[in-house]
């Protein structure tokens, strides 16, 4: 009887997306540019079917799992578990909306982002809701992942972990999900400076691997003697030989701020030799803050991973946190249940929404309070900034076998380097804006596209040898727009042009 609620349920939750996203790819490639009230409509049964679906897999695991719910987990099952489906269905449809139907119109945009922005917290709260009225059911520690070997497919706790086979582990898939939002967020802010989708595809592709390396590596010099709590002593392991553990990431060890450092400097260099045409200072703005959220994201992973926990204490010090939280952070559990009210301290939790809310202020707040001689790409700044000192007060909060270093404070001095090096580079950036304003030279660096390809092909033309001269060498072709062509010498006649076209290319300046 469970298992058919289940199933019912996942196939109605699946056949509602499916369906919303391949009849709105449909519409899009016929070229429609807005909803229509009948397409509204179907939306919102479709999104009522979604929560009908997520009602019947809540009230099938309650079945399968033979619990016995009393009133108000069952109100809190079923209402959570429709809403929370419900509002899922509505954040993929108005995120693809969002950032994949650009042709909209304003007013259905604007509602459309509204609804955008109002169903993440309602994701949220409503997925809190359905969790209390799951938690006195579960068993625990969660699952962290599932594991396909010898034994078929399993999945995998903290406590019963697989040996061998394909091993995939929330951890990683919570990653992986953090770095597409971030740069799903930061190619819309692209496409609404330039128009174009796709211009950060090889800066993510290189930049994201480099954070991972980098973030191990980190680690790894943190922890080149040992943590001081038994943890791998990497100079020994390379003593005796065994030196690939330094790159043994599915073991565990990364460490965040070392991979935001790695992947912001690589990204950086890609971007200034390969995306000249743009101000790096601009792509400051447009990414790094983005980096807060996917942070937040795969801060769970360490949830789910059990690990990089806080000191332990009572439960009741945490009124607030929901109860699978407190369950799966207990100091130990038997038969699935935790053997006492002791529970570590939700460090990942304390990050995720610090992060979070940094995101807000860093792109929202601090914008609309300095409005003027803010400088452009102060983003990186306060984004160092922020999370240093975010990093500062959690370190102190944090059990003992997770400090870097035997000392324990090799966490604490990145974290001041990285307040450091934001102040710098405040400092820096809004000399560098001053400067710019008291020359007289644009606010932004580089070459806008457009006038590239204006360039490219007025300097083709100007190279095309006349008819009477012996054929020569001609000018290699730009076909990418946003290649940096030959800048049109100043002060040459151009008899052949008209003065039409020659006003309308204007006076080309040297890209920056």
């Amino acid at each position: 009887m469970g298992i058919a609620f289940i199933v019912i349920g996942f196939l109605l939750i699946g056949v509602s997306v499916i369906f919303s996203i391949a009849d709105l790819q449909n519409k899009k490639k016929k070229g429609v540019t807005e909803l229509t009230k009948k397409d509204l409509r179907s939306l919102i049964l479709l999104a009522a079917a979604c929560g009908v679906g997520g009602l019947l897999t809540n009230i099938g695991y309650s079945f399968s799992g033979n619990w016995n719910p009393d009133a108000g987990h069952w109100v809190m099952l079923i209402i959570g578990g429709f809403l929370f489906y419900a509002s899922v269905y509505a954040f993929a449809i108005t995120f693809y909306l969002r950032y994949w139907w650009k042709s909209l119109p304003e007013e259905q945009k604007k509602y459309n982002g509204l609804f955008l922005i109002l169903s993440g917290p309602m994701m949220l709260l409503t997925f809190i809701l359905a969790g209390e009225g799951m938690a006195p059911y579960l068993t625990y520690p969660l699952v962290k992942g599932f594991a396909i070997n010898g034994d078929g497919f399993t999945w995998t706790t903290p406590i019963h972990e697989a040996s061998g086979g394909l091993n995939i582990p929330w951890y990683g898939v919570l990653i992986v999900a953090g770095a597409f939002l971030a740069y799903k967020l930061s190619d819309n802010n692209f496409y609404k400076k330039y128009g174009k989708h796709g211009i950060l595809d090889s800066i993510f592709l290189i930049a994201f691997p480099a954070g991972i390396l980098c973030a191990r590596l980190w680690y790894v010099v943190g922890n080149w003697n040992g943590d001081g709590q038994g943890g791998v002593n990497f100079a020994e392991e390379v003593a005796a030989g065994r030196w690939w553990r330094i790159f043994a990431i599915w073991e565990g060890g990364l460490t965040i701020l070392g991979g935001a450092v790695g992947g912001i400097l690589v990204g950086s260099l890609f971007f200034i030799f390969r995306r000249r045409y743009s101000d790096l200072r601009f792509a400051f703005d447009a990414v790094v803050p983005n980096i807060l959220l996917a942070q937040a994201i795969g801060r769970f992973g360490n949830f789910f991973n059990h690990e990089v926990y806080g000191k332990a204490s009572d439960m009741s010090a945490w009124p607030l946190v929901p109860t699978w939280i407190k369950y799966n952070m207990a100091t130990g559990w038997a038969n699935g249940m935790p053997i006492s009210t002791q529970m570590y301290a939700p460090m990942f939790l304390i990050e995720a929404v610090l992060n979070v809310l940094g995101f807000f202020v860093i792109v929202y707040l601090i914008p609309l309070i300095w409005r003027k001689g803010r400088a452009l790409g102060n983003s990186l700044s306060f984004y160092l900034i922020w999370y240093g000192v975010v990093r500062i007060i959690m370190e102190p909060m944090r059990d003992p076998s997770y400090n870097m270093g035997k000392d324990g404070s090799w966490s604490v001095w990145n974290a001041m380097v990285y307040i450091i090096l934001g102040v710098v580079a405040l400092i820096a950036l809004q000399t560098i804006a001053y400067v710019r304003k008291k020359k007289g030279l644009p606010v932004e660096m580089g070459t806008p596209p457009e006038l590239l390809a204006k360039q490219a092909a007025a300097a083709e033309k100007e190279e095309e040898p006349a008819p009477s001269v012996l054929p020569t060498k001609k000018a290699p072709s730009h076909k990418n727009d946003f290649a940096k062509p030959k800048a049109i010498p100043h002060g040459e006649a151009k008899p052949e042009e008209p003065k039409e076209e020659a006003s309308e290319s204007g006076d080309p300046t040297e890209e920056e």
